[in-house]
């Protein structure tokens, strides 16, 4: 009988390849003092058989079974010096129940059972097989492919421009099963390129050079069949985008009103502040909204903002100029909820912001009076969708007023962007502020622009966990990216444009990878776009897309992927010309395409906005047509 020590058990959890090494060695060899020596016999690991119907070179080995099969495999194996044999079938227990994987019968003996149930998708797992003789290990490692149709859940974006490739995401399951198996995809029959796995569940492609446009069936497919998107799913839009010859009246007010937008594929969310707060929901990507849902109450309602998360629709308001209300939706805008006030609402509030994740809400604004020098940044934050909050906090401890403030949000993470006096008004600086507990308390606010100049405006995008941030000061219009939703920031700022085309004012920020794009205003009269393609380090490129003959303002920004949207204010108002232009670029801002009016406009528009999800785009915009104020959309044709 071979004599065995405890301690030399090896553990089943440890790595194959380690067990595998550790297995290889035999028993032998004495060791130093002690009172006594104990000499083993040679222990060779146990010698175990391939299966039939397992393919590879031992000791890693490949086991294909459609899902819908069931079938089972007996491991054996023979010990030299006839130990007692232990199995154990290790590996991602979700991964082995996902692909119906299980051990049957003893785990004690010469050989040991594993089956494969019948399974409703396919699937991909890796199991080790391993057996012991109480001092040696050997094993299989096994790669486990269920087979079959692949299935495809959605895409997004849910539209492109006919001709020009945009990046999309596509989901389902059994798409490429551990990278083994690759399945292909079609938009209207036409192969996409550029395919890369994301997980099993997701590659991303490029779509193809489609030249028509209208609805293009999504479909994936493999050696086992295909499965595809209801035509519905996805579009391909015109390019170059056409807009529609009379804009959308959306709604009307005796009050100046404000409107906030949101673009998800062919969903769009619309809320305007003006004699009421009201939601509309349009579900052919803002041709057509559906009826109001009024939000507001008897308060006095202004700068109403939304932030959109699938059917969760979150809107937040300013009420008699001091309160800030709050109401959020779980059916895409059917009903609301009741009001929540967040704050005491007895200091005036301004500048308000949301933000919104699956399970994060967080509500920003300036609360105190300037003329007191009482202004602070605040943030009422909630961690369950919108249910409840927590009463607001202060982001940073200055004593000084505070303004113009930005927020990007990520699950608990949260970074607000800031204007502050500390270093009076005169140096006035951009500072920004992080929580990464879900806004309930900030760290040691950072001061980004320089301490010997004045900061006057700021803007702020995220783009995955990258935070990118742009400012004007005497100097110019400058950046400063964060690589990690803030915990670290650029030093120094990098200059994107000085004065000598004129002095930059209304900076925006948009980024899409190593892209950025800071689009900008000079002397108000031209509006110019800088792009970096190494994550802002630089800004060598630089582009007007004006036409030079009249004043501009408000310029907005948004794209995605390769595509780049800019429209902004354009007309002298004193002879009540302001329009809204547009100009598009689907080459990552190489080149662009002339700026174009849209719309039937008749009189000096305000309040723009600019949305694009894939190829479709959305512009909202304030005009008064007749004795009152009119909320106004006109979204691309498809």
């Amino acid at each position: 009988m071979t004599a065995r020590i405890p301690g030399l058990a090896l553990a089943f959890s440890l790595p194959i390849a380690l067990l595998l090494a550790l297995g290889s060695c035999g028993g032998g060899g004495g060791g130093g003092g002690g009172d006594a020596d104990v000499q083993l016999p040679d222990n060779t690991a146990p010698i175990l058989t391939v299966p039939s119907g397992l393919t590879g070179t031992p000791p890693r080995l490949t086991w294909n079974v459609a899902a819908a099969n069931s079938a089972s495999v007996t491991f054996t194996a023979v010990d030299a010096e006839q130990d007692t044999l232990q199995w154990q079938l290790a590996g991602s227990s979700s991964a082995l129940a996902t692909a119906g994987i299980s051990a049957t019968g003893a785990t004690v003996g010469n050989s040991f059972v594993v089956t494969l149930d019948p399974i409703a998708q396919p699937a991909f797992a890796v199991f080790q097989v391993l057996v012991q003789d109480g001092r040696a290990t050997a094993g299989f490692e096994v790669t486990t492919l269920r087979t079959g149709a692949p299935s495809i859940d959605a895409v997004a974006p849910a539209s492109a421009f006919a001709a020009q490739p945009l990046s999309v995401r596509v989901s389902g399951t059994g798409l490429t099963l551990g990278g083994l198996v690759q399945a292909g995809v079609t938009f209207g029959g036409a192969s996409a390129t550029n395919l890369a796995a994301q997980d099993d569940g997701s590659v991303t492609c490029l779509t193809p050079s489609i030249s028509g446009s209208g609805q293009a069936v999504v479909a994936v497919s493999n050696e086992q069949g295909s499965d595809q998107l209801p035509a519905s799913a996805f579009r391909m839009m015109p390019y170059p985008a056409q807009f529609a010859a009379t804009d959308a009246l959306v709604d009307s007010s005796f009050v100046l009103p404000q409107v906030d937008l949101v673009l998800d594929g062919p969903t769009a969310d619309l809320v305007s502040s003006g004699d009421a707060i009201t939601h509309r929901r349009s579900t052919d990507g803002g041709a057509t909204f559906a009826a109001p849902t009024l939000l507001s109450g008897a308060e006095t309602p202004t700068g109403a903002r939304i932030a959109v998360v699938g059917d969760a629709v979150h809107v937040a308001w300013i009420g008699d100029g001091q309160q800030v209300h709050y109401r959020r939706s779980t059916d895409g805008g059917a009903s609301f909820s009741t009001v929540a006030l967040l704050g005491t609402g007895t200091q005036p509030a301004t500048g308000l912001r949301i933000a919104a994740t699956a399970t994060h809400v967080f509500v920003a604004w300036i609360s105190g009076s300037t003329g007191l020098s009482q202004a602070r940044a605040v943030v009422a934050s909630s961690q369950n969708a919108g249910a409840s909050f927590a009463a607001p906090v202060g982001v940073a401890t200055s004593t000084q007023n505070q303004r113009e403030l930005e927020i990007a949000a990520s699950n608990d993470d949260l970074v607000v962007a800031f204007l502050d006096d500390r270093l009076t008004s005169e140096f006035r600086g951009v500072y920004v502020a992080r929580s990464g507990n879900g806004g309930l308390s900030f760290g040691t606010s950072l001061r980004l622009s320089a301490t010997n100049r004045a900061a006057s405006a700021l803007d702020l995008h995220r783009d995955g966990a990258a935070v990118h941030l742009v400012f004007t000061t005497i100097d110019g219009v400058s950046y400063n990216g964060s690589p990690d939703l803030g915990v670290t920031w650029r030093t120094p700022d990098v200059l994107v444009r000085g004065t000598d085309d004129g002095v930059p004012a209304e900076p925006r920020v948009h980024a899409s990878g190593d892209r950025v794009y800071v689009l900008y205003t000079t002397d108000g009269t031209a509006v110019r776009i800088a792009r970096s393609s190494d994550a802002g380090a630089s800004f060598p490129a630089r582009t007007r897309l004006d036409a030079g003959t009249v004043p501009v303002s408000s310029p907005r920004i948004a794209g995605v992927g390769d595509y780049v949207t800019v429209a902004w204010m354009s007309g002298d108002a004193q002879t009540d010309s302001v329009r809204g232009v547009f100009s598009t670029s689907v080459n990552r801002g190489s080149t662009w395409r002339p700026a174009e009016l849209f719309g039937n406009g008749a009189s000096n528009q305000v309040g723009l906005a600019l949305r694009q999800s894939g190829g479709r785009l959305l512009l909202g915009f304030v005009e008064r047509r007749s004795l009152s104020y009119g909320v106004f959309c006109n979204a691309n044709l498809p």
